[in-house]
């Protein structure tokens, strides 16, 4: 009897031998052919799962999304809703080896999105997805009196995005501080109030 295939475990180990190629060889070697080789499938195996390149870039993006939003949605109850939107911005940035792979996909491919439209929809996803995270975070802020009265809050949300990728920019590269990342971030919630 063939064996059966959890097909949706088997995109998610492509998506991230797809990460492990473009971290170590850079965006020129991400070819179906390597990423296949470094997912252990034959190329037509991988193929059938994503025909195109763009099809396993956009399905390697919006993996970015999918677990970004698992982690933030399985952390424990906050004892306080500043302390809530504090851990919730820390899942955002890459702390760890595996939020770097993440963060250097969201960047790579997003920076590729510009230029090749099958790209667009999933990071344009991600992207609005990400800020308006930013903007319920701020509201939930707002609604505790944690933010001044008379922000313009979807403009505060914009500049939140922002401070959050540009933390992530940094954080992908060696020898930034992962505390210092997270005082930037206290310090921009404590000038909101």
């Amino acid at each position: 009897m063939p064996k059966l295939l959890d097909h949706s475990q088997r995109e998610v180990e492509v998506a991230e031998a797809a990460w492990r190629v473009l971290r170590r060889d850079g965006v020129t070697k991400l070819s179906v052919r390597n990423v296949a080789a470094e997912a252990g499938l034959a190329t037509g195996s991988l193929r059938r799962a994503f025909p195109t390149q763009d099809a396993l870039l956009a399905f390697s993006l919006e993996l970015v999304a999918r677990r970004a939003r698992a982690r933030i949605e399985a952390l424990p109850q906050a004892s306080g809703v500043r302390e809530g939107v504090e851990v919730r911005l820390f899942e955002l940035i890459p702390l760890d080896d595996e939020r770097r792979a993440e963060m250097d996909a969201y960047f790579t491919i997003g920076a590729m999105a510009s230029t090749r439209p099958a790209l667009a929809p999933s990071y344009r996803i991600t992207y609005d997805g990400l800020r308006e995270g930013c903007r319920r975070m701020l509201s939930a802020l707002e609604a505790e009196g944690l933010v001044r009265s008379g922000l313009d809050l979807d403009l505060e949300a914009q500049h939140l995005h922002a401070l959050v990728d540009g933390i992530a920019l940094h954080l992908v590269q060696p020898g930034e501080s992962a505390e210092r990342s997270k005082a930037i971030i206290r310090t921009h919630l404590d000038r909101l109030e």
